[in-house]
């Protein structure tokens, strides 16, 4: 499922354009006893091309401890916001204070936080919207975001003192979130700017799932790098040319078997995927053809942004998977949506008839490779996947049999609405509050249900006309969302316990229960309802610590995928290897 949908509950994450005075300190002008500790000019930038310019200072005071002022400006989307932030720390470099503001094109977007006797406090607030958590684990405590700098600026000296831990929890206020997060090094590093040759200190930080290097030179931050969104910042003052590095990438190993691409026509458009073989097997095999989960997604299952064909969420579950496959003997076929990598099309308005149309066409280009057994041909579903796969197995006797990959029983309608309740629940929000955002998804969903054509045949009006909860801000996001509105209609729509009552096919059923998009339940009622249908071919694999990205996850579920850069669980390969081995052979 694609977590977009929950933008809908007025959710943001704030920028900035404010200064506050430093809190218990007077300005007493040139002679005050601050002190400046560092500053820095830091420019990010993504494939080359500039997205955020930061200025920032760091003081210290004696009896306030230290004081972050930053200035920016961030491109988005051909807009510029620009931004201001301020936070305080205590002598320890405990946050105490966080205001941030940011003046986008949409209006003025506020962002604070502060300790309190309970907690650190967080509060978004967008217009007359206000949202809030609160972190109540202090021990070791670091305040961060990608997209201020500074932040890690100070992290890097809060390392260096020893005042904070190399495993530690990181507030990040803007998303109203803390996740786990531990630092590395440091370690040589030789980076370059133009002709100029530095050697640096290289500290690895896991924030969630974001991997980042922070570069130190001469006891600042003179560069980052973010090797899971790609991108990378530096210090203009030390790195007016830019900055590279030495050994900045590290192949991936190569595995036992053979690819090749096969493009495949669906309508007018033409596919690519890859058909991958084990290295040394006699055919014809079995093969399993993966079935994407909602939204862009290429071939490996990786998330794509559809107009720069970036990667920007390296999932890498559905190659990873076929590794394992073709490690016993077993084919597989993996292909980019349409709109996505070498696929031609529209990402944006794919309809879920047009996703069905691609996976029948995928079906019948693999059953023309020599190698492959047409009538051993299994199906692998994850998640939006779960329920196209059913469907064309009802439909095609061929089919040999299904996997479901965090599948749903019941209608994406239910699971959305199960989303956003879980989602509130985790943010301590109850009672009338949860009712009424029930309420307000509950009519967004009707309004899916009875609208006709695309989010484009729509104006902002009349779309606030038919759900007056939506702000200007919201209703902007659900129009650019990368999934058509004909698509949302058809899953709306369709009542997949329907099909699941028809589908006699051998069935693995695979489910997380640390999944907060598909909730594990799920995986009795898709039993129940194939055991209604005189299925007697049914596996059911419910893995504690398993997250809807098939890692193992041990922390509590949540929307922030923390493990993404670790293999897929060890648990779901061998499962799906030993089920694939058992009734189909190799």
């Amino acid at each position: 499922m694609n977590t977009k949908l929950l933008l809908l509950l007025g959710a943001a994450a704030g920028l900035l354009l404010l200064f506050f005075l430093w809190p218990g300190v007077e300005d007493t002008g040139p002679e005050s006893a601050s002190e400046l500790l560092e500053s820095g000019h830091f420019l990010l930038e993504f494939d080359g091309l500039p997205i955020l310019e930061e200025s920032y200072t760091l003081e210290y005071d004696a009896a306030a401890g230290y004081l972050l002022n930053s200035k920016g400006s961030i491109l988005s989307n051909g807009e510029t916001i620009t931004l201001a932030q301020q936070t305080q720390y205590d002598r320890e470099f405990l946050p105490i204070n966080y205001q941030l503001a940011a003046n986008t094109p949409s209006g003025t977007q506020i962002v604070s936080a502060q300790m309190g006797l309970r907690g650190f406090d967080m509060e978004v607030r967008v217009g007359l919207s206000v949202q809030n958590a609160k972190v109540t684990d202090l021990d070791n405590l670091a305040l961060l975001d990608n997209n201020l700098i500074g932040q890690f600026a100070v992290l890097l000296r809060a390392i260096r003192a020893e005042a904070i831990d190399r495993q530690f929890t990181a507030a990040i206020p803007q998303a109203l979130l803390s996740l786990p997060a531990r630092i590395k090094g440091p370690n040589t590093i030789t980076f370059y700017s133009g002709e100029q040759e530095y050697e640096g200190k290289r500290f690895d930080l896991q924030l969630g799932d974001t991997i980042l290097s922070l570069v130190e030179y001469d006891g600042k931050l003179a560069g980052i790098l973010n090797r899971t969104q790609g991108t990378v910042g530096y210090d203009l003052n030390l790195c007016p040319s830019g900055i590279r590095f030495a050994d900045e990438v590290t192949a991936k190993p190569m595995e036992e078997g053979v690819e090749r691409t096969v493009d495949f026509a669906s309508g007018e458009l033409t596919l690519s995927g890859t058909l991958r073989l084990p290295a040394v097997a006699e055919g014809p095999l079995p093969a399993i053809l993966f079935i994407h989960g909602s939204g862009p997604v290429d071939r490996d299952g990786n998330a794509v942004d559809p107009g720069t064909g970036a990667i920007v969420m390296e999932i890498d579950a559905y190659r990873q998977l076929a590794v394992a496959l073709s490690d016993v003997g077993v084919a597989s076929f993996r292909f980019d949506k349409r709109g996505v990598g070498a696929s031609e099309g529209e990402a944006a308005m794919a309809s879920r008839s047009d996703l069905l149309a691609d996976v029948r066409a995928a079906i019948s280009a693999l059953r023309t490779q020599p190698e492959i057994d047409p009538d051993r041909i299994i199906l692998a579903g994850h998640s939006e996947g779960g329920y196209l796969a059913p469907l064309i197995a009802v439909e095609d006797e061929a089919v040999a049999g299904v996997i479901l990959l965090a599948g749903a029983a019941r209608d994406l309608g239910a699971i959305t609405r199960w989303q956003v309740e879980s989602l509130l629940a985790q943010q301590g929000i109850e009672g009338m509050a949860l009712e009424a955002a029930l309420a307000q998804q509950d009519q967004y969903i009707a309004f899916i249900k009875a609208s006709e054509g695309e989010w484009s045949d729509y104006s902002v009006d009349a779309l606030q006309a038919e759900i007056p909860w939506l702000t200007a801000d919201v209703t902007e996001q659900l129009v650019a969302t990368p999934l058509a509105l004909s698509w949302l209609r058809e899953h709306y729509l369709a009542d997949p316990a329907i099909t699941l009552r028809q589908l006699v096919n051998p069935v693995l059923i695979i489910s997380g229960e640390k999944d907060l998009q598909v909730p594990a339940s799920e995986a009795p009622l898709i039993e129940a309802l194939l055991l209604e249908a005189g299925n007697e071919d049914i596996t059911v694999s419910v893995l504690p610590d398993l997250n809807h990205l098939l890692r193992y996850h041990p922390e509590e579920p949540n929307l922030t995928y923390r493990h993404i850069n670790e293999p897929v669980d060890p648990r779901v390969l061998e499962t799906v290897q030993t089920w694939m081995l058992e009734r189909f052979g190799a």
